[in-house]
């Protein structure tokens, strides 16, 4: 997903959860300023969409459901490669049923043009019914803005060979494609989504080489007895 579809998504999540709010997952590396030794915690503010929490990709975002829900800081001794002596504000993760968004949308050269891949966990209680609907509710909204299957093919990277046939059963069943992303891809034909360093990636239908299914290896000759 690009920054756009996380702000069409935010924007969909801020009218179906109006109650919820969001705040940038803060730790050691991201915000030192903020948490090391401060004489005041740092502010969790409530934003009311995902993207107003001065994020960049790779950030992690969580999404609150208890609208009271409020942070109880304290100090945390020997986190993040301090020594024993040094601390550091620390709080609590919010109530479930909360969610974790991962962003991705950052851009990377090489191999090939790629984005970063984003994450979304949703953390309930188990047998919770109420949990597992409001789940259900959140991940049917993101599909309105990604597919995991329509018009895209898995690819090798560089080639762009297509290594899997579009319709294939379980294909790109744990793979996302924000639809701003699949058009982003689209404009050039070595551009692709969800990359891995294994050599693979996701293209839109268009400008793909043709499926060619491996050689089917060649039948020994049977050797007949004189």
């Amino acid at each position: 997903m690009l920054e756009r579809d996380w702000w069409d998504f935010g924007f969909a999540l801020q009218d179906a959860f109006p109650q919820a709010w969001y705040y940038r997952e803060l730790d050691g590396w991201n915000r030192p300023e903020d948490i090391w030794q401060m004489p005041i915690p740092p502010d969790l503010s409530h934003h009311a969409h995902l993207l107003d929490t001065s994020v960049r990709p790779g950030d992690s975002i969580k999404m609150v459901f208890d609208a009271n829900w409020k942070p109880q800081y304290k100090k945390k001794y020997g986190r993040y490669g301090m020594s024993e002596d040094q601390w550091c504000w620390d709080w609590p993760d919010p109530p479930q049923p909360s969610a974790r968004l991962k962003l991705g949308g950052n851009i990377y050269d090489t191999p090939v043009p790629h984005p970063s891949v984003g994450d979304i966990t949703f953390h309930g209680q188990n047998k919770n019914k109420e949990h597992m609907a409001l789940a259900g509710r959140l991940f049917r909204i993101l599909s309105k803005f990604t597919t995991n299957k329509k018009n895209l093919v898995r690819v090798r990277v560089p080639s762009m060979e297509v290594t899997v046939p579009l319709g294939s059963k379980g294909n790109f069943a744990p793979d996302w494609c924000g639809h701003h992303a699949i058009e982003w891809a689209r404009q050039e034909p070595n551009r692709v989504l969800c990359y891995v360093r294994a050599g693979f990636g996701i293209r839109p239908t268009a400008d793909v080489k043709p499926f060619a299914p491996p050689p089917k290896p060649k039948a020994k000759a049977s050797r007949k007895k004189p």
